[in-house]
Order: structure tokens, then C-alpha cells, then sequence
């Protein structure tokens, strides 16, 4: 083998002795990462897990890269699961608004959501 030459085959054995498992992902069209502040979308990744002693880890590669300010997705619901919105309505009697504010403001967590609801009327 020449030095800096990959030879993918060699490399899957390696990974196969080591007891890492990769496996690639097909039909993956979006791959979003939301943080606090902002968005980023990969359109049309390379996907790929890999699972070491348990833990799976994602690679996500290539694809064109959007990002969107924070300001601009929080005027937008995606964000947000219906399910757990439900719940926090059912269970505090709030508005869909304040229930939204409720979920975004504790992390997403509905339980948090509506202890924040029902302590802060």
C-alpha cells in the first residue's frame, strides 16, 4: 500500500476487528441542525452510522448548506411537536401562543413546560 493511498476495503476490515459497525443511510433528502440561535439544513447528505461499543454516532456529509437565523424560525411553528403543544394546552388551559412560548422557553419539554405554565400565572 502506498503511504497516503486509502484502500476503503482495508479500512472497513480495520473497523470491522475493532468492533465498529458503519452503516450508510439511504432516501436521507434533509438533515437539520437547530440550535438556539440559528438553523442549518444539509440538503441531500451522505449519512452514515456508526455504532462503537453501543453508541451510535452520525456523519453527515457533503450537500448544500443552508442556514437561517433563529429570529426568522421562531415565527415558524416546525419547530415545535403538535403532540407535545396539545398537552401542554390540555393540561394548562393556555392559549396555543403561550403554550408555544412555554415549550421554546424550557427546552422543548412538555413537563417543563407546564410546571413553567401553572407556576407563573
Amino acid at each position: 500500500m502506498i503511504k497516503g493511498h486509502v484502500n476503503e476495503r482495508q479500512i472497513k476490515r480495520m473497523m470491522q476487528q475493532m468492533g465498529i459497525k458503519s452503516n450508510d443511510m439511504d432516501g436521507i433528502v434533509q438533515v437539520d441542525f437547530i440550535f438556539k440561535d440559528k438553523k442549518i439544513s444539509v440538503k441531500g447528505p451522505q449519512v452514515t452510522v456508526l455504532e462503537i461499543q453501543g453508541t451510535r454516532t452520525y456523519q453527515v456529509v457533503g450537500g448544500e448548506e443552508t442556514s437561517e437565523n433563529a429570529v426568522t424560525s421562531q415565527g415558524k411553528e416546525s419547530d415545535i411537536n403538535e403532540d407535545d403543544l396539545n398537552l401542554v394546552m390540555q393540561k394548562t388551559g393556555a392559549d396555543r401562543e403561550k403554550a408555544i412560548d412555554a415549550l421554546r422557553k424550557n427546552g422543548h419539554k412538555p413537563a417543563e413546560a407546564i410546571i413553567y405554565l401553572m407556576t407563573n400565572r
